[in-house]
């Protein structure tokens, strides 16, 4: 908008201007007038000179003077209209808030909330805001205005027209005088889609974070997980001095359950002796599918009694749960090797391999059995 101030001085340089000629029209009527009282017509014309001289360069300087107030109206209005459009065309809205009502909006902002922009004139900010953010945004609105606060930047709810609920990010600048009244210019971006698509992008992470150390059938965690964790566990309880156990366990003749029912049976009783596994592990313990139809299970602070203890309790449990399909029940069962830390080994690589030796003396026992791995010779 043209500043009043350019207006008033073009109005001040014409006026002069009126007034000059109407000094000038005095002159002359004074000069005639002398002439009549018998001055010399020398001294007429020498009056008359000076006069029009004096007329003339002031005349000039007020000319010039327009011209130039014409060329800074001219870039006045060129930067209004550059101003106007670089508003309009913004992808984020823009509004100036005097006494909690808009006093400006453009285009973006009233496109946000779906209201034409003469509407928005004459509503108030907080008339958009979701009640619960109300307090808050109030609160820093009031902070700004009585420069207590350097800035607003904050994220609220609001409803557009239709009564759609959406997050939008207001910032605000320090309070400025309009018109002798405190004013605060706000950017508002909505940012709905953003936060929708932060959470797909959270929500996929944690899906690929889980799916990295978890088994897909059974939901048990991976190999990977328990060769990255073992070592940790057993380092710990270096520390801390106390054992850590760990039981290998492995289905029996799992291949002719396969071979006799099909691979959708054979996943139906990985699936049903996982469970079992998860109903009987702590908080503290891994639970692992090592690999096929072997499991794992990590148990710190353990003693090799007790953990054996634990895997007859998950073998009783595989024995009396048969394993219903589309129209039979077929009985599984699996064999167990339990070894334990230091006693059997002092790292992941051995404490495993003490574990599988255990299994396999299981295996070669008759199968549905726990065997411990035997502790050395003092």
């Amino acid at each position: 908008m043209i500043d009043t101030d350019t207006l008033d001085t073009e109005s001040e340089l014409r006026a002069e201007i009126v007034r000059l000629n109407k000094v000038v029209e005095a002159l002359m009527n004074r000069v005639e007038h002398s002439s009549t009282q018998h001055c010399s017509d020398f001294d007429q014309f020498q009056t008359t000179i000076m006069l029009e001289n004096l007329v003339r360069a002031r005349t000039k300087e007020l000319e010039a003077a327009l011209r130039e107030n014409e060329k800074i109206n001219r870039a006045l209005q060129e930067a209004e209209e550059k101003f106007h459009r670089v508003l309009d065309q913004s992808l984020v809205g823009i509004t100036m808030i005097i006494e909690d009502r808009f006093h400006y909006v453009n285009p973006k902002f009233a496109e946000i909330f779906d209201y034409e922009v003469d509407h928005l004139l004459n509503m108030g900010m907080m008339e958009l805001i979701s009640d619960v953010d109300q307090p808050a945004l109030r609160e820093a609105m009031q902070k700004v205005l009585n420069k207590d606060l350097a800035k607003i930047n904050f994220i609220a709810n609001a409803y557009r027209r239709n009564g759609q609920l959406i997050t939008v990010e207001v910032s605000g600048s320090p309070a400025i005088d309009i018109g002798g009244k405190p004013a605060v210019i706000a950017v508002l971006a909505d940012i709905s889609e953003r936060l929708r698509s932060e959470r797909q992008v959270k929500a996929l992470h944690e899906q690929l974070q889980y799916q990295a150390i978890h088994d897909p059938l059974t939901g048990l965690y991976n190999r990977l997980f328990l060769n990255e964790n073992l070592e940790r566990e057993l380092l710990l309880a270096e520390r801390r001095g106390y054992e850590v156990s760990v039981v290998m366990s492995d289905l029996d003749h799992f291949k002719m359950i396969n071979d006799c029912y099909g691979h959708q049976a054979g996943d139906a009783v990985l699936k049903a002796f996982a469970d079992i596994m998860k109903r009987h592990a702590r908080g503290s313990d891994l639970d692992c599918r090592y690999g096929g139809e072997e499991f794992f299970l990590v148990l710190p602070d353990t003693s090799q009694q007790t953990a054996s203890e634990r895997a007859e309790l998950i073998r009783s449990a595989l024995v009396a749960q048969p394993i219903a399909l589309a129209d039979i029940c077929i009985g599984v069962t699996a064999s167990f090797g339990v070894a334990t830390y230091p006693a059997n080994g002092l790292s992941s690589v051995a404490l495993i391999g003490a574990a599988d030796k255990a299994l396999y003396l299981a295996k070669d026992a008759g199968r549905n059995q726990v065997v411990a791995a035997a502790q050395p010779s003092l």
